[in-house]
């Protein structure tokens, strides 16, 4: 037999079990929770729900309300229904407290059905207080019904969009206004996935309307309709079937691109190569939704063109050019690019030229103590060559720097025999044994480096002695 305590902790055990599932849950939806309320019109910061006051619903019904007012007290019956506290019709849904709800993570969204959009109430449960879509809303009183998207046609010029009214009796209540809403995607064939988040189109007292700006060839619409009167409404309707806007066979291109500039074109880290924002406008004008832009950056060198390609999604209007050589000359493309099904329509490009500015002058600064400090003759009875070591003041170097300086060398006759070219040489010691050099001949000595943007150069001349 299973003893009192044994029975205590086993549904002391349940009740914990129970609220770390709660808190679980409520952490792992708070994500998908908050875009389900950014699409509600509700907008999380920090924990706390702002709510849009760009209510349609809200403002339809005060328009409704005050319809029947005489034109000078309607500005004022209308400011004092926005300013009102407003019970939205419906109940709060009941859930179980045990179970937390992929739509109902723990925010405190909401202080009253006022801060919630379109129909929605404001609502406590045993996980916070979230604006909840409201129930019995079917058996409220004085609520127009809910509309029914009864015809979508295409008249060549805007889409025609008509709705069922509601019954007499009803709408002897008071005036009813209606607001209109679309989604859609650009398509040869239907993808639900694909559509678009709803968007208002119009706020209307009429039940049939001509959309001259929704008219847009190779799109899938639907519309959903809400009546509304004073006392609020009982949402929105059913999606009406998707309708298409017929395309012809030929689908011309996208425009070009406009405003194509070239802007803050300046030397990059390390002074070696130059770099440029390339920015432009969308074209002005395009049947079908520019999808992507190509970047063409072309450059010739000797008979040679060189060209790279790059791919920019649509919503970026710029693309920032790295590793420009100095003192060249670039050509600079754009091209929209739009696709429908499996047609990709290319427009022309939109093209401009670059000169990239003239190597960088850096600051010159001079090797201190550059001087010859031995010469030997080559140990070789058969040879008349001499050995000569020079040496200079080290040039500072940062603590922070971590590679050792790199010093450049060069050096060649002048004044002699000796016809051959200047040589080079690197080291990174403060001094350099030059070797097997002619006697009796002038040379000139080059000592260079370069450190943090400034140019470090020494040189001299000496002789060799006669052997």
């Amino acid at each position: 037999m299973t003893s009192y305590c044994d029975d205590v902790r086993h549904r002391s055990s349940s009740v914990l079990v129970r609220r770390l599932l709660r808190f679980v849950l409520s952490s792992i939806t708070i994500t998908a929770a908050a875009a389900a309320a950014v699409s509600a019109g509700v907008i999380a910061t920090a924990g706390v729900a702002v709510v849009s006051t760009d209510d349609l619903v809200r403002d339809a019904r005060c328009l409704a309300k005050c319809y029947r007012q005489i034109s000078s007290e309607k500005p004022k019956c209308y400011s004092g229904c926005m300013d009102e506290r407003w019970i939205k019709p419906g109940e709060c849904p009941v859930g179980d407290d045990d179970v937390v709800s992929l739509d109902r993570p723990c925010l405190e969204q909401c202080a009253s059905d006022d801060s919630c959009h379109s129909e929605y109430k404001c609502c406590r449960h045993s996980c916070g207080v979230t604006c909840q879509p409201p129930v019995g809303l079917a058996d409220s009183p004085g609520l127009p019904n809910v509309p029914r998207v009864i015809a979508v046609s295409d008249s060549g010029k805007a889409l025609a969009v008509e709705w069922t009214q509601p019954t007499s009796g009803v709408a002897a209540a008071g005036h009813v206004t209606y607001v209109l809403q679309e989604r859609h995607h650009v398509g040869a064939e239907y993808v639900p996935e694909r559509m678009t988040v709803w968007t208002t189109v119009i706020r209307t007292d009429r039940t049939r309307e001509h959309l001259r700006q929704l008219y847009a060839p190779g799109r899938w619409f639907q519309f959903r309709v809400a009546a509304i009167n004073e006392n609020g409404t009982r949402g929105y309707s059913a999606p009406s079937k998707q309708f298409f806007v017929h395309i012809e066979p030929h689908i011309n291109p996208p425009g070009l691109p406009e405003n194509l500039t070239v802007s803050s074109l300046k030397w990059s880290a390390g002074g070696k190569y130059q770099q440029c924002l390339l920015s432009w406008s969308p074209p002005d004008f395009s049947v079908i939704p520019v999808r992507k832009y190509k970047v063409f950056i072309s450059v010739r060198d000797g008979p040679h063109v060189y060209q790279r390609r790059h791919i920019v999604p649509a919503d970026i209007l710029s693309f920032p050019i790295k590793k420009l050589n100095a003192n060249t000359e670039y050509f600079l493309q754009v091209q929209a690019i739009s696709e429908f099904g499996r047609k990709r329509l290319t427009g022309r490009k939109a093209s401009t030229t670059l000169k990239t500015k003239g190597k960088k002058l850096l600051n010159s600064k001079k090797i201190k103590e550059l001087k010859l400090v031995n010469i030997k003759n080559i140990d070789n009875l058969n040879s008349d060559l001499v050995n000569v070591r020079i040496s200079w003041s080290p040039v500072v170097r940062p603590l922070l720097l971590s590679k050792k300086i790199v010093y450049t060398l060069s050096w060649s006759p002048k004044d002699c025999d000796d016809k051959s070219k200047a040589l080079r040489a690197k080291t990174k010691m403060a001094y350099f044994d030059l070797l097997s050099l002619n006697p009796q001949c002038k040379y000139l000595i080059v000592v260079s480096t370069k450190l943090n943007g400034s140019k470090y150069v020494g040189s001299f001349t000496f002789d060799t002695p006669t052997l």
